[in-house]
């Protein structure tokens, strides 16, 4: 004769006999705690604001280079360029006032900034083989 023995689905557990007791105590943490977090939070909201100002500096400063000039004044003239200016760009990327280059190119065919020099790509024909070229050729 086999003894069998029935599983209970219960699951027999040690502490099952001690009273069940429900917490309802909350706790509150004193004030030095909550001024602490609201430091951490304050300085983090501040460097993601620095870091959002700088990658906003960093996509003016791509946008500059992609239109080829970096500076922000003629190096001719030393005055700022303005909204209206209406500038011209060497091959090598510098820019300046239109007039300022055409009137240095009259004395100089090089760049004002790095002394390479500015060829004539479509010569005029009121004007010799060796005077100044428009900036608007190259």
């Amino acid at each position: 004769m086999a003894y069998r023995r029935k599983w209970s689905h219960r699951t027999p557990c040690w502490f099952s006999s001690l009273p069940i007791t429900k917490m309802d105590t909350t706790y509150h943490l004193p004030l030095n705690v909550y001024v602490i977090v609201l430091g951490i939070g304050l300085f983090v909201f501040m460097l993601s604001l620095i870091f959002c100002c700088y990658l906003f500096r960093l996509k003016q400063q791509g946008t500059r280079e992609q239109f080829s000039y970096n500076e922000q004044t003629c190096a001719v003239c030393l005055e700022e360029f303005r909204t209206r200016d209406e500038l011209a760009v060497c091959p090598c990327s510098h820019a300046f006032h239109k007039k300022c280059l055409l009137k240095w190119l009259e004395i100089r065919s090089v760049c004002p900034m790095c002394n390479k020099p500015i060829l004539r790509l479509h010569p005029d024909p009121t004007q010799g083989t060796e005077g100044p070229q428009d900036p608007e050729e190259v």
